[in-house]
């Protein structure tokens, strides 16, 4: 039996890993995809302190090596469930199960949808979420970038450096920091506020957006950054979230259940940032440390 298991290998995930293991628990960290989380999907980090400016796939290699110099256990699996039996819980997964004294979920969040018509007939074929998997795809090519916030702004300084052209959406208005705002326009990316795509358009593959005055921008391709959302459907069973699928923790990381906590995305707080997401799991593994020591 582990004294924790943390499920999610993003930063939060990692942090907590360090943690567990350097207080002395035996400890796995389990996830379903690479290390990293949206990490992966960042093109550059600048705010993160001690690092200055860095890809996010590069913070993730570095946060994922000091890991494995720790030598703290992980697999490459997808939960599936858990279960509480009170003095330990079972974490079953595709591969098999897993008991452990507590659990400390670090599953991030995941992209929104635009629910804009025919997104998912497109998703592949001209829609994406991620700058840096998809913007090599698109050299010299038309781009349309929806959204008005930072990973807006940011991901498309980014893709200017691919696309021959880029306009950014945005539906109500502009709420990027200032810095980002000033890059973008220095770049000679048109922005269009106050403004709805009603439907994408194309043939195999995406050709442009419909906005909702009537007019249509031709575009090889776009990219959504409508914000996140927390999908925590299979520990309904648990109850330890609100309406919107956050998990809900006390200043501890501690849900109602003992020996349950969670950190970084998928608790309800007010900032969502790497620095706060590693701060949260240094702070669940100390206290999973506290609750196994006790029991």
């Amino acid at each position: 039996m582990y004294d924790c298991i943390i499920v999610g290998m993003g930063s939060a995930g990692m942090s907590a890993g360090l943690y567990a293991k350097r207080s002395g628990m035996n400890t796995l960290i389990i996830d379903g995809s690479a290390p990293g989380g949206l990490l992966n999907k960042i093109s550059i980090v600048e705010n993160y302190i001690g690092v200055g400016s860095i890809s996010g796939i590069d913070l993730a290699l570095k946060m994922f090596e000091q890991i494995r110099n720790e030598e703290v256990p992980y697999k490459i699996e997808t939960v599936t469930s858990v279960k509480n039996n009170n003095d330990y819980k079972i974490v079953y997964t595709t591969k098999g199960e897993y008991k452990t004294k507590t659990i400390i979920f670090a599953i991030g969040r995941k992209p929104k949808s635009s629910s804009i018509p025919f997104e998912e007939k497109y998703k592949n074929k001209g829609i994406s979420y991620c700058a840096v998997c998809d913007a090599s795809l698109y050299k010299n090519k038309e781009l349309v970038v929806l959204g008005g916030g930072n990973s807006a702004f940011e991901e498309s300084l980014y893709l200017s450096n691919f696309a021959s052209k880029i306009t950014i959406i945005v539906k109500d208005k502009i709420s990027a920091d200032k810095e980002l705002i000033d890059d973008v326009k220095s770049k000679n990316i048109n922005i269009i506020t106050g403004t709805l795509v009603s439907e994408f358009l194309g043939d195999d593959n995406i050709t442009g957006v419909r906005l909702d005055n009537g007019n249509i921008i031709n575009c090889s391709g776009v990219f959504i950054y409508y914000g996140y959302i927390a999908e925590t459907s299979f520990i309904n069973n648990l109850d330890i979230t609100d309406d919107g699928g956050y998990i809900l923790v006390d200043n501890d990381m501690k849900t109602k259940i003992d020996g349950i906590y969670a950190c970084g995305d998928i608790i309800k707080k007010n900032v969502y940032q790497i620095v706060t997401a590693c701060s949260d799991g240094a702070i669940a593994a100390l206290s999973a440390k506290k609750y196994v020591t006790k029991h």
